[in-house]
């Protein structure tokens, strides 16, 4: 039985059609700018599952007919995902093909020119990356790139110098560059450092290494990056120079998230007083008393908080001394099995009641921090709490997805006891 388009639906109408059958929330400009201070890891995790299932969908609508073909074509990649050195090739030699003008529609653009986002996971010491820069090479447009290709052996260093490079060709459209290297070569993290220096309209930047001797971004992206994420900020002698001179420069940078795998304080401590004048939003990803001082000693106008705690009973008194925020983000780095954990958010929700007025909204971050709260062990003092000794708090308490933590609860039920 032959497929056809309905008649009298006009083409736009299946573009849309496409866009909503094949749309992964927050992982294309410009909905991936809401969540600007997650990106990394955690956002990995859940965004790729997600547009792995979208391609296998665009896939499907392409061979339904000729006429599906012609019209989602565009879509198929747009996201493109590489979890797997043996789809390099396979893509690598589909998108020269279609910049060949093979398969494609005379006077139809190549393929590749529609490709927005580009994620490559490649954990496999021997994997052979070189089609890599091909396929790079065939995506003028790029606007989002994650690539995470593992540690290095010295000799496959050239590879991501190529890579890197490659990137050069969309540098005019870049906007987010989350580049999870393990490598801190020194002539790697040059070149790094060079081809962020052309990204003049990059918004958000993650770093594992970014090397600077006096603690200054570039003064290319001054005017364009709005949130910097980096691992290690190594402000050293032996590090790259940066531009000094901040008084006559348009500064865009707003949001900065603190990764303390590595204490890099002192280093920090440098970048914040040079920047932290601009900063409305800070993202501690392991809360440390010493961080939150330099915060409230650099950050004026800082009006966002994210705190990252092992469990709740982490938010201690001190902890909780916060500048004069209206959002607090929470989430946990690992489990709160006890009920004593969970009084432990409970009275620190109290506290922030109490001891700091200009707060406007608490969310708890993690979708398994509030997946927890639904169970047996929590779920009835977590109603009870929320509708008696919080109900009068100056500020909303909410879910991961923005949703009144209350109604959440309300909306699951409480848990039935096996």
């Amino acid at each position: 039985m032959t497929t056809r388009l309905r008649v009298g639906i006009p083409p736009e109408i299946w573009d849309h059609i496409f866009e909503i059958a094949t749309h992964v929330p927050y992982t294309l400009v410009p909905e991936i700018f809401e969540k600007s201070t997650l990106i990394g890891d955690d956002y990995n995790e859940l965004c790729r599952p997600a547009l792995k299932t979208a391609f296998a969908t665009k896939r499907s609508l392409v061979l339904v007919c000729k006429q599906w073909w012609h019209l989602a074509i565009r879509y198929l990649y747009r996201a493109i995902l590489i979890d797997n050195p043996r789809k390099i090739l396979s893509i690598c030699s589909t998108l020269q093909n279609y910049a060949n003008g093979m398969g494609a529609v005379p006077g139809a653009k190549p393929l590749g020119w529609w490709a927005e986002r580009l994620d490559v996971v490649i954990r496999g010491a021997d994997a052979d990356e070189e089609p890599l820069v091909d396929v790079i090479m065939c995506l003028p447009n790029l606007a989002v790139v994650s690539l995470d290709i593992g540690e290095r052996r010295s000799k496959d260093e050239s590879i991501l110098h190529h890579i890197l490079n490659a990137l050069r060709h969309a540098a005019s459209s870049l906007r987010v560059l989350d580049w999870s290297m393990e490598s801190s070569h020194p002539a790697t993290l040059l070149i790094e450092r060079r081809l962020v220096a052309e990204l003049s309209r990059l918004c958000i930047l993650r770093s594992r290494y970014m090397p600077w001797t006096d603690g200054f971004i570039p003064q290319s992206i001054l005017s364009s990056l709005t949130t910097f994420a980096v691992k290690r900020m190594l402000i050293t002698e032996g590090g790259i120079p940066g531009e000094s001179g901040l008084e006559d420069r348009q500064i865009s940078l707003r949001e900065v998230v603190i990764d303390m795998t590595y204490d890099d304080f002192e280093s920090w401590s440098i970048f914040m007083g040079r920047y932290g004048i601009f900063l409305t939003s800070v993202h501690l990803t392991y809360c440390d008393n010493r961080y939150l001082v330099i915060i409230k000693q650099s950050c004026p106008n800082v009006r966002r908080l994210t705190l990252s705690v092992i469990n709740f009973s982490y938010l201690t008194h001190d902890m909780l001394s916060l500048p004069p925020i209206e959002y607090l983000g929470l989430n946990t780095l690992g489990v709160y099995p006890t009920w004593m954990e969970s009084e432990s958010l409970v009275s620190a929700l109290a506290a922030l009641r109490d001891t700091l007025p200009t707060l406007r909204v608490v969310q708890l971050t993690n979708p398994v921090d509030v997946a927890r709260l639904s169970t047996t062990h929590y779920y009835e003092m977590a109603v009870r709490t929320l509708e008696k000794d919080l109900a009068q708090c100056a500020f909303r308490i909410e879910d991961h997805d923005g949703n009144l933590l209350l109604e959440r609860l309300e909306a699951v039920g409480e848990p039935l006891i096996a």
